[in-house]
């Protein structure tokens, strides 16, 4: 995962769109003191976390994106701004156990090592501690589409990590108790009259990338019908222009405490 893969795209769209899975987040882990949000992005997360009372501190790869969030922040009385760095989700840089709560919405599952960001989750969450990661399911335009680009062209971002239910999700996430898993789906609200593939490669990083890269090659007319095929099922008509569905999974769990674990496994 690149910098350069991560710049570009219509940030303030996506947020928008991407935002009813940081609200679920938020909902999930409760009211905490203290929260990590890593790849934090625009700030979906952090921004209305922060706007909750807790003590926010934010990562992300991206300068360009954690700028956005930056000035996406409306200060408030008795609030704290959170804090952002640039920073690796695989080598975080805070001390262990220094959070109530560690999250990531579709942001570790890019992770050249997912596995390695989620433990590095666990160890700077507290025991008892909260870790809520979205991603995304099979099921939607954004897998979709992303899989006929990974197919059409080999410098596309990687596919991201889907861990399907609990019990994958859990194996990648060692040692991590209580683990749930729950659907939710994404609506993506495109303008009237816009072409739905150009509007959604303007707010995909990866398939911005793809289509400029297929532009290059003078065969992006043909891949754009292909690609208007595949978008067809997760694609509706609504009064205000064409709406694109896509599910994501919101799985949640808790780091373990030592000192109860026995108590956790007597008859």
């Amino acid at each position: 995962m690149t910098r350069g893969n991560w710049n570009g795209a219509t940030y303030s769209t996506l947020a928008e769109q991407l935002s009813p899975a940081s609200l679920e987040a938020l909902r999930s882990i409760g009211h905490v003191s203290t929260v990590y949000d890593v790849c934090a992005g625009t700030g979906n997360f952090a921004l209305p976390a922060a706007q909750c009372g807790m003590t926010v501190h934010a990562l992300d790869l991206s300068a360009s994106q954690l700028e956005a969030a930056r000035e996406r922040w409306i200060p408030r009385p008795g609030i704290t701004e959170p804090t952002f760095t640039i920073g690796d989700a695989q080598s975080l840089p805070w001390p262990d156990s220094s959070a109530d709560a560690c999250v990531s919405i579709f942001g570790i599952i890019f992770c050249p090592d997912p596995a390695i960001a989620l433990a590095e989750m666990m160890r700077v969450t507290r025991p008892d501690g909260k870790i809520c990661v979205a991603t995304w399911s099979e099921n939607g335009w954004a897998a979709a589409l992303r899989r006929e680009a990974a197919s059409a062209w080999n410098g596309i971002t990687p596919l991201p990590t889907t861990w399907a239910n609990s019990r994958e999700f859990e194996k990648a996430a060692a040692g991590l108790e209580s683990v749930s898993s729950s659907s939710h789906v994404l609506e993506w609200q495109l303008p009237a009259g816009s072409d739905p593939i150009e509007e959604l490669c303007d707010q995909a990083p990866a398939l911005k990338n793809f289509r400029e890269a297929v532009r290059e090659t003078g065969s992006w007319a043909s891949m754009s019908a292909h690609l208007h095929s595949t978008l067809a099922p997760y694609l509706r008509s609504s009064a205000t222009g064409p709406v694109a569905t896509s599910e994501y999974i919101l799985h949640v769990g808790t780091v373990p405490n030592p000192r109860t674990a026995p108590l956790r496994t007597r008859g």
